[in-house]
């Protein structure tokens, strides 16, 4: 077995030239990036591939006294100097470490070498998912793979960051050609700069080796830095892998071109025979998508899924919003995997039912109690009940222009989809105006002691509709909550859609406002099924076993709802909002989308056509004919040619841990192109370009 580790350096450098040469205490940064890879007790041989610019002949030399290999090569086409640098020593494995992290530590590249060797990997790495220092980066990989991508890669990033083509095709971003993991740290700290790319870095540096010398580990740098916060803030500012993304800016995108729905359309072609409208979400029903369109899908991974023909999507709805973290996401599906191991379900109830009692309601201090179930319609459903047994009234009041509370007749037989409710259940629900808190005054007035609570989402995308609905959200709520408390009511909020979205863990801790129960879901568990009511203990009590003598209310009673699994995969979910800045990366996501696809409308002078919603943490969008009326045959135009370019979309984008900013930058590419068929529709008719029928309301009388 021969490991070989390289380390690329050059003089040049646009942010802060000469930088290795740099010195600290009598040392060039170069010299003490290499003396402590030399400590590494892993690898074989250390190699220093630098460049043919003159001023690298420092770097030659200094390499050479150190006893060291170096090898000079292209100064921009960076993966072959480093395959170069190593082709003739045939290698097993390369270690992959740059020479801006002067303070790399051994013990952290021996601990990849070993976790890449133990699972017979073709690439490891601690930047996949960040969670180390930035400046302890370390890449392994075997030369077959990078023998690979030196003969493959054509994208400038790629041949300029030497690995992007391999992590981009690894099993750990959802590719097939290489095996491929993330090694990651039990804790985050990716929020820490100990590299040298600016001269903010180098003044950090200087300081810190000054400090307590060059010879410590980067957990004792680190605890430096956290007693010495103005240190850490010299360089707190930079954005990690700055280089890296402007490349990513540079690369000409390379859309996928999607046209085969062989095996879709064979299973379409089946489903409605077996499964009373094709799926068992409606959301999910072949009448909300294109016919040129996938019909099911085969695997995914991070933000991509992979249909049963094989076609790659950048997924945009993430599960109906409740992928928060990315699809098959690594920490929660090994804590599921080795739970399964343990049974999922028994005659009592399993221990893990109180820990994630107790740490769910740690994460919302207003609350007291909480129960767990298996979708949203049961807590949203028991929540109703609840407030029944507990005000003695009937009437529910909730907002008619939101689109969705539960599947039971309280919320279904206010829609248009109303078959099957008798209209005497239908008469025991009332609405009103979502962002009105007139127009929720006005249904007290009209219904005196006679509702027995409000419902609502706390928090909303903006319809863009010209309202101003996403304006003072914490006023609202609190006036709803006293106007419910003033008439005898109590308040719920929905942060089915809100939760792990708009704040950690959701819109009411985010306004600190007390509702007298809530409603949780969709990504509380990253796309595993589970939900939760929690609530206020006068409220909750009222399900409970101990009020001797009292009427019993019949809560919730779910076989599943205290599967191991769902809950083990909850846990996991909130210890990685806990540990990474989650919420933070999503709205910084969100907030580019929205920049990048109102730049692609503008691209095609189609402002006041093609709306972006702009809310960063749900984008919604309206597609307009030429009257300024929402049109659904544009907008599965729309669909239609985002499929063909590679993008599974329906009209929303949420954002999720594992969107990056290339997969934005995709979809705005995709986008801008898309919408230079939807200008030849909006002139043309739609019909001369969709193929099949518009998409259909899900909420619809008549089918």
């Amino acid at each position: 077995m021969k490991i070989i580790a390289v380390t690329q350096a050059r003089y040049g450098s646009s942010r802060l030239p000469g930088k290795v040469l740099k010195t600290v205490n009598g040392k060039t940064l170069l010299q003490l990036h290499l003396e402590r890879i030399l400590q590494s007790s892993k690898i074989d041989e250390l190699i220093v591939a630098t460049t043919v610019e003159n001023e690298a002949d420092a770097i030659e030399t200094l390499a050479h006294k150190m006893g060291l290999k170096a090898y000079r090569g292209s100064i921009n086409d960076v993966l072959d100097r480093f395959y170069q640098a190593v082709k003739s020593e045939q290698p097993d494995y390369v270690v992959r470490i740059t020479s801006d992290c002067p303070l790399i530590d051994a013990t952290v590249i021996d601990a990849v070498i070993e976790a890449c060797l133990a699972n017979d990997c073709d690439y490891c790495s601690n930047t996949i998912n960040p969670t180390y220092p930035d400046g302890v980066d370390v890449e392994v990989m075997k030369f077959s793979a990078l023998e690979k991508a030196w003969k493959e890669a054509v994208l400038t990033s790629e041949r300029e960051h030497v690995t992007p083509y391999i992590w981009k095709n690894s099993t750990a971003k959802g590719g097939t050609l290489f095996k491929g993991i993330s090694f990651e740290n039990k804790q985050d700290y990716s929020g820490y700069r100990l590299t040298v790319d600016e001269a903010a870095d180098f003044e950090l540096i200087s300081k810190l080796v000054t400090a307590i010398g060059d010879d410590k580990g980067w957990e004792e740098y680190v605890s430096y830095l956290d007693a010495h916060k103005e240190l850490f803030e010299i360089n707190a500012y930079i954005k990690r892998n700055e280089g890296l993304m402007k490349s990513f800016a540079q690369d000409k995108i390379q859309l996928r071109t999607i046209t085969n729905f062989a095996k879709s359309d064979e299973y379409r072609s089946k489903i409605h025979d077996l499964i009373p409208g094709g799926a068992h979400t409606y959301s999910k029903g072949d009448d909300q998508f294109p016919k040129l369109s996938p019909a099911a899908i085969a695997y995914g991974k991070g933000a991509h899924v992979w249909d049963i023909d094989g076609n790659e999507y950048l997924d945009c709805s993430m599960g109906l919003t409740s992928v928060g973290l990315g699809h098959a996401y690594g920490p929660v599906v090994e804590r599921v995997k080795a739970e399964l191991d343990n049974g999922v379900n028994f005659q009592r109830p399993s221990y893990l039912e109180m820990e994630m009692a107790e740490k769910f309601l740690s994460l919302v201090p207003q609350h007291d109690m909480v129960k767990f179930a298996k979708n949203g319609s049961i807590v949203t459903t028991a929540a109703v009940k609840l407030a029944r047994a507990y005000t003695g009234r009937k009437l529910v009041a909730f907002p008619g222009d939101h689109p969705f509370y539960s599947y039971d007749d309280w919320f279904i037989g206010k829609t248009a989809c109303n078959k099957g409710v008798p209209d005497e259940i239908s008469a025991l629900s009332v609405t009103f105006k979502g962002c009105s808190i007139e127009s929720l005054r006005e249904l007290f007035e009209k219904y005196p002691d006679q509702i027995a609570c409000v419902i609502t989402e706390p928090e909303r995308s903006p319809c863009g509709n010209g309202c101003t609905c996403s304006l003072n959200v914490a006023d609202f709520l609190r006036q709803a909550i006293e106007l419910c408390h003033q008439n005898g009511a109590l308040f719920i909020a929905d942060e089915m859609i809100t939760g792990f979205k708009t704040a950690f863990p959701g819109t009411i801790t985010k306004y600190n406002i007390e509702p007298d129960m809530a409603t949780w879901g969709k990504g509380i568990a990253n796309g595993y099924s589970f939900c939760a009511l929690t609530g206020k203990k006068e409220v909750m009590e009222l399900g409970g076993i101990r009020r001797t003598g009292e009427e019993k209310v019949f809560l919730t009673s779910t076989t599943h709802g205290g599967e191991t699994h769902a809950i083990v995969a909850g846990l996991a979910t909130i210890e990685e909002f806990e540990k990474h800045d989650v919420i933070g990366h999503n709205h910084a996501i969100g907030d580019l989308f929205i920049k990048l696809n109102n730049e692609a409308i503008a691209a095609n002078g189609l402002q006041g056509y093609v709306e972006v919603v702009p809310s960063n943490w749900f984008t919604l969008f309206n597609f307009k004919d030429k009257t300024g009326q929402p049109n659904a045959g544009l907008r599965t135009l729309t669909q239609q040619e985002m499929i063909k370019r590679g993008v599974l979309f329906q009209g929303a984008f949420v954002p999720c841990f594992s969107h990056t900013e290339q997969d934005v930058q995709y979809f705005a590419e995709a986008m801008r192109q898309s919408l230079e068929v939807y200008k030849m529709g909006l002139e043309e008719g739609y019909e001369k370009y969709l193929v099949g029928e518009p998409a259909k309301p899900v909420f619809r009388k008549f089918l």
